[in-house]
């Protein structure tokens, strides 16, 4: 799911590699399964442009800030952490002033506000694009080619991701579809999992259960699964995720549907069969800086994320007479209270028994 750096960076300096020595064919086995071994043992092996070197260094930031210091509880730990990386992304715009993933994440680290991080990514968007699309345009070898194919197009995409779901954090939920719109476009496989955050912007607008339909169906390619054993792909075969499971349950909650918000739980709490902890917590887990945080498809760590995302849906009610919201209704529902119970019971084990749990999420 989403980016991973580290194999991005395998992938860059293996194809970089095949450059310099004139390898080919490009799905050359043998050389492929050389260049992971020597980026296993020390990447430095393979690095010898600045360029390299620059998203390397930007990689092992994201290691820091995305998948580390969300972890640590010292405050001062993760001050240090957070200082490294921030001179590692420094050092990669030294390196590669076109490096923009390396001059997001060092705004988003300085941004003195969400809504200052959206304009920053508003106003620098068309340059991104520029700059990729002369990349593309001026592959000019196999080599070349191959790289802007796929690789070229990562940083863009990365940056509509991170623009969309910071414009669903501001409340710019017109301005979030539109981006996710325009990234689908790009790439309608959706590398970046964007099509997540403009589900959730399209139940903040109010969507209907058709309007979500539609939105999976027009973007049937992103939402298929593949697999040896699969003939089909259309996106009815495909058990909904947490996200547009999260936002048909918003839909039909706000319309007063109930029974519709009942059917949607319960088919949430099938597909993610640990849900009831995550739905009654509700915990919050920071945004990646780099990119949507790589987690494994269906699992409890992918619930946990979808429903830290749906913050903004979770609030929905808030304000009224009573206080009332979906965020309440949820916790407190009948099927996650019976849940949490059952789990409650089965730890405790019978009377005189060693109580045994079953394991959790990572997060």
């Amino acid at each position: 799911m989403a980016f991973d750096p580290i194999q991005e960076d395998c992938l860059r300096l293996i194809l970089e590699a095949m450059r310099r020595e004139r390898v080919y064919p490009l799905d050359d086995a043998l050389f492929i399964e050389r260049g992971m071994e020597r980026f296993r043992e020390d990447p430095a092996q393979l690095i010898t442009r600045d360029v390299d070197r620059s998203f390397h260094l930007m990689a092992r930031a994201t290691e820091i800030l995305d998948y580390r210091v969300p972890f640590l509880q010292d405050e001062a730990a993760i001050e240090r952490e957070e200082v490294r990386a921030e001179n590692y992304l420094r050092e990669a715009v030294a390196l590669d002033e076109r490096n923009w993933d390396a001059h997001r994440m060092l705004n988003a680290l300085r941004a003195p506000s969400n809504d200052a991080y959206v304009s920053y990514l508003l106003d620098n968007r068309e340059a991104v694009e520029r700059d990729v699309m002369a990349t593309i345009e001026a592959a000019d070898d196999v080599y070349s080619r191959e790289y802007a194919s796929d690789l070229a197009y990562r940083p863009l995409l990365r940056w509509l991701a991170a623009l969309a779901s910071r414009a669903v954090i501001a409340g710019q939920y017109r301005l979030a579809l539109t981006v996710t719109e325009e990234s689908l476009g790009i790439a309608p496989a959706d590398p970046a999992d964007i099509r997540h955050t403009g589900m959730l912007a399209m139940a903040k607008l109010e969507a209907n259960a058709h309007d979500i339909k539609q939105y999976r169906s027009r973007h049937a390619i992103a939402y298929q699964i593949a697999g040896p054993l699969r003939r089909r792909h259309h996106v009815a075969d495909r058990s909904p995720d947490a996200w547009t499971l999260l936002a048909e349950m918003c839909v039909a909650y706000r319309s007063f549907d109930y029974h519709g918000a009942d059917r949607a739980l319960h088919m949430l709490m099938r597909v993610y069969p640990d849900a009831a902890q995550a739905l009654f917590y509700q915990a919050e887990f920071p945004d990646g800086i780099y990119a949507r945080v790589n987690v494994e498809p269906g699992s409890q760590d992918e619930l946990i994320l979808a429903i830290s995302e749906a913050t903004p849906l979770l609030q929905e009610g808030i304000g009224t007479p009573d206080n009332a919201c979906f965020s309440s209704w949820l916790a407190g529902h009948e099927l996650v209270q019976r849940a949490l119970k059952e789990r409650a019971a089965s730890a405790s084990g019978p009377a005189g028994a060693p109580g045994r749990g079953t394991a959790g999420g990572d997060n």
